[in-house]
């Protein structure tokens, strides 16, 4: 699953999802919630995810908590 697959899936399971990339290797993923959220650093967030592959296995277990949402 690339990136912008997985925030089109975010969107459609009412997830906000904000990067961060602080130059170490390792891009971060945070999840919201809370649609009115302004960046990475906003607001108390669901999940911090370090790398694409964690950031799909929280979304894909969301996805299975909400029920399968497609």
């Amino acid at each position: 699953m690339t990136k912008t697959q997985l925030g089109n899936l975010c969107i459609i399971l009412g997830l906000t999802m904000y990067t961060y990339s602080p130059g170490d290797g390792v891009t971060r993923y945070r999840f919201f919630t809370d649609h009115h959220v302004s960046d990475y650093f906003d607001g108390d967030q669901r999940f911090t995810a370090l790398g694409l592959k964690e950031a799909v296995a929280f979304v894909r277990g969301y996805q299975v908590g909400k029920g399968g949402v497609q």
